[in-house]
Parts: C-alpha cells; sequence; structure tokens
C-alpha cells in the first residue's frame, strides 16, 4: 500500500497532460468530463473491491481501505476522541479544534457518509480539520449507530441526542449554544438536513447554518436522470445504493419515512443559511440539486455547487486530485462566512 500511496501522491502533480494520457479517453456523461485523476483511482482500486456486497462487514473492510490512501488531516488541529452521555446512551465523538483554549467558539456537528451502514468518524477525517481550521470551529464528528445492526432511524435519534447535549454542555464545551452548523455528506446529509428540519419545528435554538455534501435526501429513485447515467461510476453506483436501501430499509420498512426523505417535506421555509455541494458524476447528484432548487423557492439563503467533474465522496480523494483538494475548500470557506461574520 506504501508504493501504491507514492504513486497516487505523483500523481497529483504531474502535468495534466500526462494524467490524461495515463487516464485515459475522457468519461464524458450528461455533458461533464469526469476529473482524469479520479478515473486513475477508479484503475487502481480492483473491481473485487468496489464490488464486494456480499455484507455489512465485508463492504465496511473494502472501504475502510479508502482511510489509507486519503488526504491527511491538518497537523495543527488538535483530535480527540472521547465518548459523551447522551439521551440514547454512551456516544462515541471525535473532535476536531485548532484552538484548544478557545472560548464561546462556534461549532459544527458533523455525520458522516456511508449509506448508513458503512464508514466512521476518521472517513472524512481531513474535511473535518479543514472546517476547524477554516471556521476557527470546534467540530464534533458523531460516531452514530449504523444499520443492520441497530434499526433505522437510531442513527437520526443520535444526532437529535448531540443537539441536545452541546445545546446543555455549551459552557463546558466552550461553544456558542446559537452558532452551530450542522453539516454531513451524503447519509449524513440527510440526517444534517432532517435535523434542521425538526429544529425549526421543535423551536428553541436554531442551527446557525446547514451544509450538505453530496447529500441523500431521498429513497425514491423515480424521475431522477443521474440515478441512470451515473450508476456505474465508482464509488457511489446504483448497485450500492441498492445495496444500502436494502438493509437500511429491510422489504422496504420506513422507506417512507419522513425522516428519509427531507426533499419531501412539505414546508422547507425558515431554514438557516445553507450550502449545498453536488457532484457531477453521482447517481443521486440530480435529487440534491432538487432540494436546493426547493430550499431556494421557499426564500432560504442557498448556495448551491455541483462540482461537475467530480464523483460522489470527493470529500475524501483531496490527496489525489486538484480538483476534489479545491471543492473541499470551497466548501469549507463557504461555511466560514456564515459561522464568521
Amino acid at each position: 500500500m506504501k508504493f501504491q500511496n507514492l504513486i497516487l501522491d505523483i500523481l497529483r502533480v504531474l502535468p495534466k497532460k500526462i494524467i490524461q494520457y495515463i487516464a485515459g479517453p475522457p468519461i464524458i456523461i450528461d455533458g461533464n468530463t469526469l476529473d482524469p485523476n479520479m478515473q486513475i483511482i477508479t484503475k487502481l482500486i480492483s473491481e473485487e473491491q468496489q464490488k464486494i456486497l456480499v455484507s455489512p462487514e465485508e463492504l465496511r473492510r473494502a472501504t475502510k481501505k479508502l482511510d489509507q490512501i486519503a488526504i491527511r488531516n491538518i497537523p495543527s488541529i488538535t483530535i480527540k476522541n472521547e465518548e459523551i452521555d447522551a439521551s440514547t446512551g454512551k456516544m462515541k465523538i471525535r473532535t476536531y479544534q485548532k484552538n484548544v483554549d478557545q472560548e464561546n467558539a462556534p461549532a459544527i456537528l458533523f455525520f458522516h457518509q456511508g449509506g448508513l451502514v458503512i464508514m466512521d468518524t476518521k472517513t472524512d477525517d481531513y474535511f473535518c480539520s479543514l472546517l476547524a481550521k477554516k471556521c476557527n470551529a470546534k467540530v464534533i464528528s458523531l460516531e452514530y449507530r449504523r444499520c443492520p445492526e441497530n434499526k433505522f432511524p437510531a442513527a437520526f435519534e443520535d444526532a437529535f441526542a448531540l443537539w441536545d447535549y452541546v445545546q446543555i454542555n455549551s459552557d463546558i464545551l466552550n461553544i456558542n449554544p446559537e452558532l452551530i452548523a450542522l453539516v454531513g455528506d451524503s447519509a449524513g446529509g440527510m440526517i444534517s438536513a432532517t435535523l434542521a428540519h425538526d429544529l425549526r419545528d421543535r423551536g428553541g435554538v436554531q442551527p446557525a447554518a446547514l451544509g450538505l455534501i453530496y447529500p441523500w435526501v431521498t429513497t425514491s429513485i423515480e424521475n431522477q436522470k443521474s440515478i441512470e447515467s451515473c450508476a456505474d461510476i465508482f464509488p457511489m453506483t446504483f448497485e450500492i445504493m441498492e445495496f444500502f436501501r436494502n438493509t437500511v430499509f429491510p422489504n422496504g420498512h420506513n422507506i417512507d419515512h419522513r425522516w428519509a426523505n427531507p426533499l419531501y417535506q412539505q414546508d422547507l421555509s425558515n431554514f438557516p443559511p445553507t450550502i449545498i455541494a453536488t457532484a457531477g458524476f453521482d447517481p443521486i447528484r440530480d435529487q440534491g440539486n432538487e432540494y436546493a432548487d426547493l430550499l431556494k423557492k421557499a426564500g432560504n439563503n442557498v448556495v448551491n455547487y455541483c462540482f461537475n467533474h467530480l464523483p460522489h465522496s470527493f470529500l475524501i480523494f483531496g490527496r489525489v486530485s486538484k480538483a476534489a483538494q479545491k471543492a473541499n475548500n470551497i466548501i469549507a470557506e463557504e461555511l466560514s462566512k456564515i459561522l464568521n461574520i
């Protein structure tokens, strides 16, 4: 793996012409051209690793290997693994902070990707450290309960429990309870969107910002061109999508639950300032862009980026793709504008 990592580091700095030559003929879908570095990644990661869908455990082992090629977290950020007592029980969190002595700091509650089945708090390790640096905030990444060991909607219950915990303990945590953002990618985006919606209805202190990166905002697969056109694109194929749906919603149980379908909530008004970032080579691209449009139509302040050259999960590919790294920075900077007024 060290040799492979060396290759990946070299690829990141090679001239564009050489990269394109190694990648081969450009992949063009829906008028978008895939970043050639991502084409090379697809080749380097074996088909066997891409298609291990025998069980959640096998898929977890396979995708865990992605941690080894991910960009490393920022050294100046202090990272701690902790355990807290919340209303749903003991929960593990991973915190990131530039200045641990900072008082009344902005905070970001982060919910990781993985279809509610795989991945963990280390999956988006670099991006969380980048958020801590760019936003001068305390980032709290949650190790929420995953399916199938825990039935849906356990992850969402944990997210609500984390929100309540940081509100109650804001003084101890040295954070500003009125300056907390909700951020998540893919399934974590679903969690974040649902949390923002229900906190609005519940009243009280509201999130200061919402950040959704290639969000999964509906279990429906109808009327979405990207689901068909991007069905075979690494790392999120339609086959993997179906595996997640069948694991989280066995026999279709709860598949229409409103928490799993923020796209179809009737009232989307009065949301916090929102950043939505989608990817051109992603089966769930269209639903993320549609959700952005609906939030705008409901009168919300929304910044919407579609990174047309990138695939799903681009947050973890900054080490090998300058385009992915640029996307990481853009999102973090946009969130910083909201939290550091």
